[in-house]
C-alpha cells in the first residue's frame, strides 16, 4: 500500500523581526520528520524558503492524499481564515464548504455558517473576498469580554 501524503501549514515563531508570523505550505508523507527538517535548516533537508526564518510550528496538516499530484493541488489552494483576531481557524475552502453545507445538502454553494473554532457566524462571500485580498476594511471585531462604552455616555 502506497504512503498517503499530508499537506501542511507552518507558521514562523521567530521571536522578532520580519519573519515572525510568516507561513509556508508544503506536503510530505511524514509531517513530524518534515517539521524537524524545516527547523534544522537546509543542511538537514529543510526548504530554502524556511531556512533561517524559524523556529517553525506546524499549524495544521491534512492527511490522506493518495498521490503527489493530489497533494500539490491541495497545497496550492489558499486557506480561508476566520476574521476574528483571536481565532486561529484556517481551512481549505472545500472542507469549510462541506461543513457549512451539512444542514443544507441540496445547496451548491454555502451562504454562511459557524466558524468551527469560535462559532462566530461567517458569510461565505466575505471569506472568499478576504482570502483573495478583495475585502473592504472591516470594522474592528469586538471580543466577548470587551465592554463598549459610548463616548457620549456620562462617566
Amino acid at each position: 500500500m502506497a504512503a498517503m501524503r499530508a499537506v501542511y501549514l507552518l507558521r514562523s515563531a521567530a521571536p522578532r523581526g520580519r519573519c515572525r508570523g510568516r507561513t509556508y505550505v508544503g506536503f510530505t508523507v511524514d509531517p513530524r520528520r518534515r517539521l524537524r527538517q524545516h527547523n534544522g535548516g537546509r543542511s538537514r533537508g529543510g526548504a530554502r524558503k524556511t531556512s533561517g526564518r524559524g523556529p517553525w510550528e506546524m499549524e495544521v496538516f491534512v492527511h490522506g492524499f493518495p498521490s503527489d499530484v493530489a497533494a500539490l493541488r491541495a497545497q496550492a489552494t489558499p486557506l480561508l481564515r476566520c476574521p476574528r483576531p483571536l481565532c486561529k481557524m484556517a481551512a481549505h475552502p472545500s472542507c469549510l464548504a462541506r461543513l457549512f453545507l451539512a444542514p443544507e445538502p441540496l445547496q451548491l454553494l454555502p451562504v454562511g455558517g459557524a466558524c468551527p473554532r469560535c462559532h462566530t457566524h461567517l458569510l461565505w462571500g466575505d471569506l472568499i473576498r478576504r482570502c483573495r485580498g478583495e475585502a473592504e476594511p472591516e470594522e474592528e471585531w469586538v471580543e466577548p469580554d470587551d465592554v463598549i462604552i459610548p463616548s457620549s455616555a456620562p462617566t
